[in-house]
């Protein structure tokens, strides 16, 4: 990155930096001893964008006590539904916890999935006033957040009619706006921004983007995560986790927002320092395919999950980043001087985050089974014995509720780790190979073309050809894959036919499937091999690595796949790909 980009960049993470720890402290929407109400219809009660909420706010306030109830019915409308008319559900399940904030989504139903009707449209912005107005006279002081209705997916597949149903949400959605208005509450946009980034989702990967909301209406958790990205945005919430600034050569950490970063040491090849920080990343699950689209295509880790660590002065090319003696990755000084965002990467942090969520998950089920299965379909039932268990069994699953939440709390407590960042020799570097796009001409022939080769898993479905082609090209007949057996390392020998001087081995892999890392190692007499290069790929990616190393001789080379990407990418994980091996020799320039 040139020198004026890179000073750039730095300017703006700083200030995205000292403008996010503002908000942090200051203008958060949720208080100190909040308690939420999340209100609506089967969107809301699929409890995906609203534990998503929860779970950010529970691991990025980590000492802030707010309470959250998840109260989304299936087929609702403003006036109620499944669960009782619009009165009976206020009171039940909004009313009785008393709630300091409350979300509103209705109008998926609403607008009856046909086209524009004046009718319809003022029965819904009659009733959703009348919600608001009698949530005001009830709860003086309730900070409300309307949210205009997510999108039926008009993006990826086409209109079931002109002009498509999601317009008539948008216009409900403007509705929506204009109550919030009007009442002095706030609103929040679920539609235009999903509807963009399913549209950059289609431009990337249409039949991918396709399972995103994929019944048109629902979305999965892919498309719950952004809209709970909106709604937090809307809030005011923090971009950074924590984040570290280290001078390598002054020593001495330069910057440090939301964590406490001590004891800095700084050696020829080891930099070691203790950090506590003041929350934990928001846990996401890019193994998800349709989650890893989503992210990609929407800003939601630029606005909600910032952890930067930016390391400079640094005098070894590349560094392996430890936590808690856990390889984290592999970074080169340059992208370390950039910055990386420990956010996206799989750290001790994430993985307290993730163990939240799962509470967060468990106690909204808690919830769920006390209402739906015990209190509501129990309700008129005029059995003395069967009342007095039902009471027994709603105050065992409060009880239990209220421990998981405490546990909830106590896990979102941030720890203390230990980093290291230990410099690669040039040994290791180069093990590393490097990425090519293409072979350079005076390269010379390629000695592996046509060659034979042995597969510990030969696959069985057309695939066991391609290996040494000579060919880059992605598809049948022309790319190399083992089978699907659930046994890794998994290996491919290719045999040159005689012992010949070499000193660089190029592979390659296709954008599809789920390879990841390929060892490569040489011998000439199929049994000693030597590692000349290892490197994990990364996924949705077609790439080409090239292995420089002194020249050696040898007859055998083989690809040893140690595990695998666990994303289902065109084909199921276990079965792993190699576009080509390539083979040049020192003589032969």
């Amino acid at each position: 990155m040139p020198t004026f980009l890179r000073l750039l960049r730095s300017f703006c993470v700083s200030v995205l930096l000292l403008t996010s720890a503002a908000q942090a402290a200051d203008s958060f929407y949720l208080k100190d001893g909040d308690r939420v109400v999340f209100y609506g219809d089967s969107i809301t009660g699929q409890l995906l964008y609203t534990t998503f909420a929860e779970t950010f706010v529970v691991t990025r306030f980590p000492k802030m006590n707010v309470e959250f109830v998840h109260s989304g019915w299936g087929g609702d409308r403003v006036n109620g539904g499944g669960g009782g008319n619009i009165d009976t559900r206020l009171e039940r399940d909004v009313f009785t916890y008393r709630p300091t904030v409350m979300t509103v989504m209705l109008g998926m139903n609403d607008a009856s999935y046909k086209a524009f009707d004046e009718t319809v449209f003022n029965t819904f912005h009659t009733g959703l006033l009348s919600i608001v107005q009698k949530t005001q006279e009830k709860l003086p002081g309730i900070r409300m957040t309307l949210i205009q209705p997510s999108p039926f997916d008009d993006v990826t597949r086409e209109p079931k009619f002109p002009g498509g149903y999601n317009n008539v949400l948008v216009r409900y959605g403007e509705g929506v706006k204009e109550i919030a208005v009007n009442n002095h509450q706030a609103s929040v946009d679920f539609n235009g921004p999903i509807v963009a980034m399913l549209a950059k989702a289609k431009a990337s990967d249409a039949q991918l983007a396709t399972r995103i909301i994929g019944d048109r209406i629902h979305p999965g958790p892919a498309g719950h995560l952004i809209m709970s990205g909106e709604l937090l945005k809307a809030w005011n919430a923090p971009a950074i986790v924590g984040s570290v600034e280290i001078d390598a050569k002054t020593k001495r950490v330069i910057r440090s927002v939301k964590t406490e970063a001590t004891g800095l040491k700084v050696g020829s090849s080891l930099i070691e320092w203790t950090q506590l920080d003041e929350s934990l990343p928001m846990p996401i699950d890019l193994k998800n395919p349709e989650t890893a689209l989503a992210v990609k295509s929407s800003d939601f880790i630029e606005t909600l999950n910032q952890q930067p660590l930016r390391v400079t002065g640094l005098t070894s090319a590349s560094y392996k980043l430890f936590i808690d003696d856990n390889l984290i990755g592999t970074f080169s000084s340059s992208e370390l001087a950039d910055s990386i965002n420990l956010a996206m990467l799989a750290t001790p942090m994430a993985a307290q985050a993730a163990l939240v969520h799962k509470l967060t998950l468990d106690r909204a089920n808690l919830h769920n089974t006390r209402w739906r299965t015990f209190q509501v379909p129990y309700a008129s039932n005029t059995n003395p014995e069967i009342k007095s268990r039902l009471q027994s069994a709603i105050t065992a699953l409060d009880t239990a509720n209220r421990e998981v939440a405490a546990m909830q709390r106590a896990a979102a407590k941030p720890l203390s780790h230990q980093f290291k960042l230990v410099a690669l020799s040039t040994e290791d570097v180069a093990l590393l190979g490097r990425e090519i796009t293409a072979i350079p001409e005076d390269f010379g022939p390629n000695l592996a073309l046509n060659k034979s080769w042995i597969s510990s898993d030969p696959n069985t479905h057309g695939w066991n050809t391609g290996l040494t082609d000579g060919s880059w090209a992605s598809g049948m007949n022309t790319t190399f894959a083992t089978n699907d057996e659930n046994k890794f390392p998994k290996t491919v020998t290719v045999d040159l036919g005689a012992t010949i001087l070499i000193d660089r081995i190029a592979i390659g892999v296709p954008s599809f499937g789920s390879t990841k890392t390929i060892e490569v190692a040489i011998s000439d007499d199929n049994t000693g091999f030597r590692t000349i290069g290892s490197y994990s790929f990364s996924i949705r990616k077609e790439e080409k690595r090239l292995f420089t190393f002194a020249p050696s001789k040898a007859r055998y080379i083989r690809l040893t796949y140690s595990d695998h990407h666990p994303d289902s990418i065109t084909y199921p994980p276990l079965f792993v790909f190699t576009t080509d091996v390539q083979v040049f020799g020192p003589t032969t320039r």
